[in-house]
């Protein structure tokens, strides 16, 4: 199955589940009263916001390069994913202020936690088979958004089980004070949460360094400029940068050679570690090649 039919179908497989847990959660709040239940149905109806947001990132991200958009659209994934650490954050506020509310109504007895703990049990089971499996194949295929929506799923299933929590504390010691203060600690937690996914998305659209991928490129270029290294041969290099459009990494970087060298020969030399690095990384690599300007290369020397 092409990779970008299978990405879409799980967005969708995403949705539906969303959309089944939410109905659940809401249903284990209803007949509870918990407000931690209450937390974690939130989570829930921000999860199928997020899905739905997923959709939207893999089929443009898919999409090819075009005149307008000559790097393609794979940034797309970094908004959706933004957009839904903003979402998580803004349903731990929401879960915070219900907290503070019932923190004073505690002579409020939960009903029914029997019932509500089992169908949150089924909850962290799912979560946790879906979360998983999206996670896995975001960050084998590269998809920031299918990553974002799976590391939501699996926080989702802590939450479910902080609820789960909340409510056999409060039914084997009575005191209902428990509930809205796992509910708080719940909120705390999804706060982390979201602003881990803002931050990253943001530092992709900003076009942030890779780390994992200039240490890559900076060791291939150091070996090929040392004495005893692989062909091709080069005098030196710098202004090694990498950034990441979506799933695409883009390299340019400097490599000094020999004043003598012809063109043909160099435009060669420089292909073949762009094709080097693509290979290594992915995405596309883009050489400058500058004539050496060190008096002691002695790669430079007759």
């Amino acid at each position: 199955m092409p990779q970008a039919t299978l990405e879409r179908r799980a967005a969708w497989i995403a949705v539906t589940v969303a959309i089944a847990l939410m109905a659940t959660k809401i249903a284990a709040y209803r007949l509870t009263g918990s407000t931690a239940v209450f937390g974690d149905a939130m989570e829930s109806l921000v999860n199928v916001a997020a899905s739905l947001l997923a959709v939207w990132s893999i089929w443009m991200a898919h999409r090819p390069a075009d005149r307008t958009h000559p790097y393609g659209h794979g940034k797309a994934e970094f908004v959706s994913a933004a957009i839904e650490g903003g979402l998580v954050v803004a349903a731990a506020g929401a879960v915070a202020v219900k907290s503070v509310s019932d923190f004073g109504a505690t002579e409020d007895a939960l009903t029914r936690i029997d019932l509500g703990v089992m169908l949150l049990v089924v909850t962290v089971a799912v979560n946790a088979l879906v979360g998983g499996w999206l996670l896995h194949l975001g960050r084998s295929g590269g998809s920031a958004a299918l990553e974002a929506d799976g590391v939501h799923l699996l926080s989702d299933a802590w939450t479910s089980g902080a609820a789960i929590a909340s409510l056999l504390l409060v039914r084997s010691t009575g005191w209902q004070w428990i509930d809205p203060v796992i509910a708080m600690v719940m909120a705390v937690w999804l706060v982390w949460c979201g602003w881990r996914v803002v931050r990253r998305s943001l530092g992709n659209l900003m076009d942030e360094q890779d780390q994992g991928d200039l240490v890559q490129v900076q060791a291939l270029l150091e070996a090929h400029a040392k004495d005893g290294g692989p062909e091709p041969r080069i005098c030196s290099f710098h202004k090694v940068r990498s950034r990441h459009s979506g799933r695409e990494h883009w390299v340019d970087f400097h490599v000094e050679l020999p004043p003598a060298t012809d063109l043909r020969a160099a435009h060669e030399l420089a292909t073949r570690i762009e094709c080097e690095i693509e290979g290594a990384l992915g995405g596309t690599a883009t050489a400058h090649v500058e004539p050496c300007r060190s008096p002691d290369c002695h790669r430079c020397r007759p």
